[in-house]
């Protein structure tokens, strides 16, 4: 009998966790988040105002898998097809990835953000991917729009007709 109770209560009390281990699925509305980058300055999901949200989030090994995707996205913003008042991408630094020391990976992304002026936030914590579901490894991407519901979620490399169908998806949800 006090077998069953002690079984009962395992489960109760990690029930909580497998839920949240899940992440966010297709549909459901945003959980807050509070980031730094690499300079201190303090981001949440509210400090994003655009009717489309793209959020990349990628470590040391996963940040060229999508590459394409990121270059043809900013093409299009730059031609004019893709507007700052509609449109956001943010890049998030998965920290747990390495075992970089975290001043070489804060160099790296000062560097990227000299070069693209992209946001780039920094998860040294892993808080994201374990409320929000993406995975060490591999590109994350999701798309949320202007109410911050989920629209896309993928992980990993996206071959051309996936990547153009995400494009597509962007420029239908910035309108």
């Amino acid at each position: 009998m006090t077998s069953r109770i002690a079984v009962a209560l395992a489960f109760l009390l990690l029930a909580p966790s497998v839920s949240m281990a899940r992440g966010l699925k297709v549909g459901d509305k945003a959980t807050n988040f509070s980031l730094k980058d690499s300079r201190g300055k303090t981001y949440t999901l509210d400090s994003f105002k655009t009717n489309v949200l793209v959020i990349w989030y990628e470590g040391k090994n996963s940040k060229e898998q999508n590459r394409w995707i990121k270059n043809k996205l900013k093409r299009l913003r730059n031609a004019g097809k893709l507007k700052d008042s509609t449109y956001n991408s943010i890049g998030i630094a998965n920290f747990q990835e390495t075992a970089v020391p975290n001043f070489l990976i804060n160099m790296v992304i000062k560097s990227e953000i000299k070069k693209t002026g992209a946001i780039i936030l920094c998860d040294r914590t892993g808080y994201m991917m374990k409320h929000w579901g993406f995975r060490n490894g591999r590109s994350n991407i999701y798309v949320f729009d202007k109410n911050r519901r989920l629209r896309w979620k993928t992980s990993g490399p996206l071959g051309k007709k996936m990547g153009n169908r995400l494009i597509r998806m962007i420029r239908r949800l910035q309108r």
